[in-house]
């Protein structure tokens, strides 16, 4: 659906693209559209044509990628406001991970093409993907410093500390503002769905966290700290 006579607001809220400039941000909102998907929706695969940028206006999404023979695996989250995949620009071809909506999304999407051009024209929106760039290879600095270890236990907590900077919200203690499945812990953390299960337990003996119907609360903010 193209809702450019109402992309403004949308526009608005996304940091990297308000530093357009006027000409650059009408033609923006001239080639943006916006669509709602479904929890499940898969919005593309690894190998898919690389024709579409997108920002996350709600809801949460998950990246995987797996090898040919499902021995090795990624996974990780893209939450609001979030602009996506910002790796590739101006050289892949295609995409190089799946993307999936863990609950029900609502997305604005823009030609590959129209960006990279927009990019080209407008230099403070090129700085501000680069540094949208450096960020995530910092988030990725950071999830290797503590999530290669070789205790399990350790992976989890360090998992879910991640989990907390990057996608938490602060009401009267921090939570995830969306449901987070075992499973996905698992794989984010590189260990079994049992031992995840385990050491969630032990956080909530330990008061440190409270996990009911996939919503998990972070009771003890400080012991989930992490330096970077």
């Amino acid at each position: 659906m193209d809702i450019s006579e109402n992309m403004r607001e949308y526009v608005d809220k996304f940091e990297c693209l308000k530093v357009l400039t006027q000409e650059n941000r009408e033609r923006l909102e001239e080639n943006m559209y916006y669509r709602t998907f479904p929890k499940g929706q898969i919005l593309f695969n690894d190998g898919d044509l690389r024709d579409r940028i997108f920002v996350l206006c709600s809801g949460l999404i998950r990246i995987e990628k797996n090898d040919p023979t499902d021995s090795f695996f990624y996974t990780d989250f893209i939450s609001e406001g979030e602009l996506f995949p910002v790796n590739g620009l101006f050289e892949a071809a295609c995409y190089d991970f799946s993307a999936i909506a863990v609950t029900e999304i609502e997305v604005a999407y823009v030609a590959t093409a129209v960006l990279e051009q927009l990019m080209v024209a407008d230099r403070e929106l090129l700085k501000m993907i680069v540094k949208k760039q450096s960020q995530v290879m910092e988030q990725q600095v950071t999830r290797m410093q503590y999530c290669i270890t070789s205790s399990a236990h350790d992976r989890v907590v360090n998992t879910l500390a991640i989990l907390m900077k990057k996608h938490g919200k602060l009401d009267e203690s921090w939570y995830i503002p969306y449901p987070i499945m075992i499973n996905d812990l698992s794989k984010f953390s590189g260990t079994t769905r049992e031992t995840v299960s385990q050491v969630l337990k032990e956080l909530i003996k330990q008061k440190k966290i409270s996990y009911q119907y996939k919503e998990l609360i972070f009771i003890d903010e400080s012991f989930f700290q992490i330096d970077e």
